[in-house]
Formats: C-alpha cells, sequence, structure tokens
C-alpha cells in the first residue's frame, strides 16, 4: 500500500514550499501502523528515502523503518525527538543541542596557528 504525505517547510518571507513523497508500507507495517496513518495526522517517518523518473518528474517514496506520531507542536511524544530539527530562529537542531559555533580559546588559537605555521 503506499500514501501520500507533505513535508511543509517554512521559508525566510513566512511562505511554506511543500514536498511530497510516496509512503511504501507492507501488510505488517499497515497492521503496526493503521492507527497513526489517517488524514491531517502530523508523524515522523525514519526509512529510507528513494526516487524514480515518471512522465519526466521525479517520484519520491519513502520505505519506512519506523512511524511515530508527533503532538500539535511538531514534537515527539515522550520527549522523543527527531535527529535533526530547526528552532524558531533557524538555528539548526541534533539530537536537542543547538548547532551553534563557539569561538576557539587562546590556547586553542595558539595551537592551531602553531600548527598552521609549516605552511605559511
Amino acid at each position: 500500500m503506499f500514501f501520500d504525505i507533505v513535508q511543509n517547510d517554512k521559508l525566510d518571507n513566512n511562505s511554506y514550499s511543500s514536498s511530497f513523497y510516496k509512503v511504501k508500507l507492507n501488510e505488517e507495517l499497515l497492521n503496526k501502523y493503521q492507527d497513526m496513518i489517517k488524514v491531517s495526522n502530523n508523524i515522523y517517518i525514519d526509512g529510507y528515502l528513494n526516487s524514480y523518473l515518471k512522465d519526466n518528474q521525479n517520484i519520491y517514496y519513502i520505505f519506512p523503518k519506523e512511524i511515530k506520531l508527533l503532538d500539535k507542536n511538531y514534537k515527539l511524544e515522550n520527549n522523543d525527538i527527531p535527529m535533526i530539527d530547526y528552532d524558531t530562529d533557524g538555528v539548526m537542531i541534533w539530537h536537542g543541542v543547538r548547532c551553534e559555533s563557539e569561538p576557539l580559546s587562546e590556547e586553542e588559537q595558539k595551537e592551531m596557528a602553531d600548527l598552521l605555521s609549516a605552511y605559511q
């Protein structure tokens, strides 16, 4: 069985870009996730992305390994979070930790300068 999903990505100007995917479920997965797969449910899918070309158009489909139900705030239950997410200010979140650069200490800067001095 295939079903279609849409992923809406928020753009800079408060508009959205939509991507459409087909999800392929075998009978075992269909029985396991039948309560989650309903119109307008927000779900998180961990799986394999594949594609093929049909009538000069790319068709994307997903073979899911696991499907989880999201709450109304697009968060997973039990404080379980997707591996990659984005905070409201656009900073990437990896396993719940914001990915922000930290400046090097003076000791680290000196060590880096010493390492690179051979190439100057």
